[in-house]
């Protein structure tokens, strides 16, 4: 079990993966049928890098490599954060992107979301996640960014977080940065359980207030009365005083 931040409930976050089941009766992912080349610039006005991913011969994610434009030879090739944990990717998977890039940490250059498993029931896709290092001119791994469905939102300099459990169950989560961490500053979603015996769900938000995360809202969702939506309090997210997005 897990307890979402200032729900006061116990969310059981049972997931099962269909996806996994049927893996054993597909083909591995073909190297040489993947979508392993990309090339975008890191920063605007630079000439584009060109990314080549690389798999294994059982369809797993492994590594990356770099190379300047003008370049044959790469100049850093990057491991999979977690080989161990790499889901083997299979013949449905060839056009499926093993490389994104976006601004995670908001200093103007974009950083890499290297694929290391999809699950299509729950629409999850889970990263290894490298920030570009402009005073080292490299990526290095950065564990800090929540490595499941992050988007980042340039307005608000967060990252928002949805993951869906199966069942109806699912969670938002909005992260800020706060000097070199992550902290989180709003949740809502929906929870398997309830205070009332005959209800089955919970919805839920909550917010960061006096540096804890803190529910603001609650409602019990019950087959035997008429489902009314959750409406959480909009509240603008600021940057803590002082704060300003994090530079490499």
């Amino acid at each position: 079990m897990a307890r979402p931040a200032g729900t006061g409930l116990a969310l059981m976050a049972v997931v099962f993966s269909p996806a996994v089941i049927a893996q054993g009766l597909r083909k591995p992912l073909d190297p040489s049928k993947a979508r392993t080349s990309y090339s975008f610039p890191v920063h605007s006005g630079w000439e584009p890098f060109r990314f080549q991913v690389h798999l294994d011969d059982e369809g797993r994610v492994n590594a990356v490599s770099i190379f300047r434009a003008s370049e044959s030879n790469p100049f850093q090739t990057l491991s999979s954060c977690d080989k161990d944990l790499n889901m083997a990717l299979d013949e449905y998977d060839d056009e499926r992107d093993l490389l994104n890039h976006a601004d995670l940490n908001f200093d103007g250059f974009e950083d890499l979301e290297l694929l290391r498993e999809f699950d299509s029931h729950n629409g999850t896709s889970v990263y290894c996640i490298y920030v570009w290092d402009q005073k080292e001119g490299r990526f290095r791994h950065e564990p800090e960014i929540p490595n499941i469905n992050p988007v980042p939102d340039s307005a608000s300099k967060t990252i928002f977080v949805h993951q869906d459990w199966q069942g109806g169950p699912y969670s938002d989560t909005r992260y800020r940065w706060n000097g070199a961490k992550l902290e989180v500053v709003e949740v809502s979603g929906k929870l398997y359980g309830s205070d009332d015996p005959d209800c089955a769900f919970t919805d839920y938000c909550g917010r960061l207030i006096g540096g804890k995360v803190v529910t603001v809202r609650r409602k019990s969702g019950c087959s035997d009365r008429p489902d009314v939506e959750l409406v959480c309090p909009q509240a603008p997210v600021r940057s803590p005083a002082g704060s300003a997005p994090r530079k490499e």
